[in-house]
């Protein structure tokens, strides 16, 4: 009966604390022809946690066990409409509600994997009422997306961040000596270094201005080995971003009563260092190489070699969060390689994310969003999240 009843709520993604506003449209004639009795706005939002464990016995046979918990978080119903309260001659009567989200919820997420899931949904569903056995309700049901509400200080660094940071700094380095195939012999040296903003955390979905460091220097070698090897001498850094490797990996626990799993996650940041398809979205700067004589070593000495990339990093993930049943952190893991078995550099620290997101204040849900900054970006969540299975509709009036 989707002509009957029509949802308004426009889809942007929602802040804990926001006063939800929207409409709906009950077309009369048809609701009372399929005997509505009264039409309904529920809100709901609930953690729904699942492990599966299987038992193997003796012959082969294998018992499988389904662990279940549901932590609800809110939960609002308004009556909208009943057929006694119509006034004479209206065809589609709109009626606005207003449902308030507590101002403490954990944002919206989604995992499952091999035998644990997680969901945090929030979703609004029209009721059109229908008694009798024989006369099954009729429903309208929207999904929609929660972050939490970022603190004064770090909706200054979001403002700061959008503005073009003029902040400090953080250097995040390591280096190592490594050989070129062979077990004796003199040491190569090689250097990363990944300067970003200093900030305890970082906003989702708005740019992250980053510098990104590799510094080589060969071991003791002729001056003319650089042009006879073509530039290839070891170790040679990245001459393209998408050289290096990023991964963002997404860690947590989720819980079913005395049951504890933990969860897994990686993303490749696009846009962004070791995008392949984005390559032109980071800065690169080749030093030109330098000879450096060594004393100690007649005829030779060591070339150093630098590349340079400069670009963002955007994160629309799942701010950082801690709930009763599932918390998830995240860590940024950088890495780069270089010819030979374990020539390697890695940098691997923990990224903590925030919505960087205000709560607005109350507006009419057909109006412009009322903040300049516009509403939070929308966020990097499975298409499992919007189908609403794992969210625990309620099905009783």
């Amino acid at each position: 009966m989707a002509e009957a009843l029509t949802l308004h709520f426009p889809d942007h993604v929602r802040v804990a604390g926001e006063l939800l506003q929207g409409q709906v449209d009950v077309n009369v004639p048809m609701a009372l022809a399929d005997k509505m009795e009264s039409v309904k706005i529920k809100l709901r939002g609930s953690i729904v946690t699942k492990i599966t464990e299987t038992e193997h016995h003796a012959g082969g046979e294998n018992e499988t066990h389904y662990q279940h918990q549901t932590v609800e978080l809110v939960r609002a119903d308004e009556t909208l409409w009943d057929q006694f309260n119509t006034p004479q001659g209206v065809q589609v009567l709109s009626c606005p509600f207003r449902l308030q989200l507590p101002p403490n919820l954990p944002p919206s997420f989604h995992h499952s994997q091999f035998n644990r899931k997680v969901a945090i949904t929030y979703s609004l569903e029209v009721v059109g009422v229908r008694h009798g056995l024989l006369h099954a309700n009729r429903r309208v049901r929207k999904i929609f997306s929660v972050v939490p509400a970022a603190s004064a200080w770090e909706l200054n660094a979001s403002a700061a961040l959008r503005q073009g940071w003029g902040g400090p700094w953080k250097p995040i380095a390591t280096n190592k000596e490594i050989r070129h195939g062979v077990l004796f012999g003199e040491h190569s040296q090689a250097k990363m270094e990944l300067v970003i903003p200093d900030l305890p955390s970082l906003p989702m979905g708005i740019g992250i201005p980053f510098s990104f460091h590799v510094l080589t220097h060969t071991k003791p070698v002729q001056r003319s080995e650089l042009e006879r090897k073509h530039g290839k001498l070891f170790p040679t850094p990245p001459a393209s971003p998408a050289e290096v490797e990023v991964v963002l990996y997404r860690r947590g626990h989720i819980r079913v009563r005395h049951k504890s799993e933990e969860i897994e996650e990686k993303f490749a940041l696009q846009g962004s260092l070791g995008d392949k398809a984005s390559v032109e979205a980071v800065r690169t700067t080749v030093d030109e190489p330098e000879f450096t004589d060594t004393p100690d070593h007649k005829d030779k000495g060591i070339w150093k070699r630098a590349v340079h990339f400069e670009g963002m990093f955007t994160f629309p993930y799942t701010p950082t969060f801690s709930a009763e049943n599932a918390e998830c952190t995240y860590s940024l893991r950088i890495k780069v390689d270089f010819h030979g078995i374990g020539n390697h550099l890695e940098l691997d620290f923990p990224v903590h994310i925030d919505s960087g997101a205000a709560v607005p204040p109350p507006y009419p849900f057909n109006a412009a969003y009322p903040l300049s900054v516009g509403p939070p970006p929308m966020l990097s969540l499975p298409s499992a999240y919007w189908k609403g299975d794992d969210h625990e509709w309620d099905e009783e009036e």
